[in-house]
């Protein structure tokens, strides 16, 4: 087992809004195409020298558009360029693909402290995280079977972290910040978690029933998205397939009364006894883009965010924050889901 690599910087054309600018530099230095090298994975036995042709019919080699490939930065002799990544999009998924199924083959059959035992073996004492850059034990990481060195890039506290910061910054949640976080790590510290359950998956009998709670998720009652508090009240573990059905909805077999007491002071009068659970979701989820909307026609939402903020003690980067809000906001409060 190599030690374990740093994550690269390659962030794909889709995480830039000014990708079509950086392409037209590649392709001025470059030209338009590339051959794609893609033969498979060699240790799985898949290899074939017309690899990429059979997988990307539509561009065969050796004409391939740059479009084809990802771009990502690289540093040569201290400066720093963009370039296409080596195998174009379709490839490299099946490249990324085949390291999968031969991690699987490896940590599948063991157990969480096998796996920490094998990278403490092999590798060493300490993991750097890709995220806080500590060197860390393996314990601090959380099991990622899929993935080279059955563990995560990133360490648990920064991956809770994240989870309490990328969204919540966004919708400016009510509740008890400190509570949620402390209702996740508990969650993540059990061995055994019970699924609090999604009827729909349920029903087509995907949910897991229980799982450890380092793979179980952190899941809204109330969506963030419909106005839910960021509180241990709101707080419910769901499998992977249950938290895949749900979504960002609410269950329609709620009542609005705990509705009610799920939702921040803002959203409270919305609901209203006589309607449905998914009427009241239409209405919670329309206010807080109109809320959002309103902040921001007033030049106000910047300091919600940095007053927020302040008063749960975040670590989020505030312009980023306001960034991304103004980014859902545009494309329609839809690709941000709870």
């Amino acid at each position: 087992m190599k030690p374990k690599r740093k994550v690269s910087g390659n962030l794909g054309r889709t995480q830039y809004r000014d990708g079509n600018e950086i392409y037209a530099g590649i392709r001025a230095r470059r030209g338009p195409y590339k051959r794609c090298p893609y033969k498979g994975k060699k240790s799985i036995g898949d290899q074939r020298a017309d690899m990429h042709d059979v997988l990307n019919p539509t561009y065969p080699n050796p004409d391939v558009p740059i479009e084809q490939f990802n771009f990502c930065l690289l540093t040569r002799k201290g400066e720093k360029y963009w370039d296409l990544q080596t195998y174009c999009i379709i490839c490299h998924m099946d490249y990324r693909g085949g390291r999968s199924r031969e991690a699987h083959l490896r940590w599948d059959p063991l157990t969480d402290d096998a796996i920490r035992a094998a990278y403490r073996k092999e590798v060493g004492a300490t993991m750097q995280c890709s995220v806080c850059e500590e060197e860390k034990e393996p314990e601090a990481f959380g099991i990622s079977r899929g993935m080279e060195k059955g563990l995560h890039n990133e360490c648990l506290a920064c991956v809770s972290a994240k989870s309490a910061s990328i969204r919540e910054q966004i919708w400016l949640s009510d509740g008890d910040w400190d509570s949620w976080k402390t209702a996740v790590a508990k969650m993540r510290r059990s061995k055994q978690v019970a699924c609090a359950g999604w009827s729909r998956a349920q029903e087509a009998g995907l949910c897991l029933g229980s799982d450890i709670g380092k793979r179980m998720h952190a899941d809204h009652i109330i969506p963030l998205r419909a106005g839910g508090i960021h509180d241990a009240r709101n707080f419910q573990p769901l499998c992977s397939a249950c938290n895949l059905k749900k979504t960002d909805l609410i269950d329609p077999l709620t009542t609005s009364e705990n509705i009610r007491k799920l939702v921040g002071k803002l959203y409270q009068p919305i609901v209203r006894d006589t309607d449905s659970a998914l009427m009241i979701e239409r209405a919670l989820k329309g206010a807080l883009i109109q809320h959002l909307q309103s902040l921001l026609k007033r030049g106000a939402y910047r300091t919600a965010i940095e007053e927020k903020k302040r008063e749960v003690n975040g670590q989020w980067n505030v312009e980023r924050a306001y960034r991304k809000g103004v980014e859902w906001l545009e494309h329609g409060g839809g690709r941000l889901a709870d």
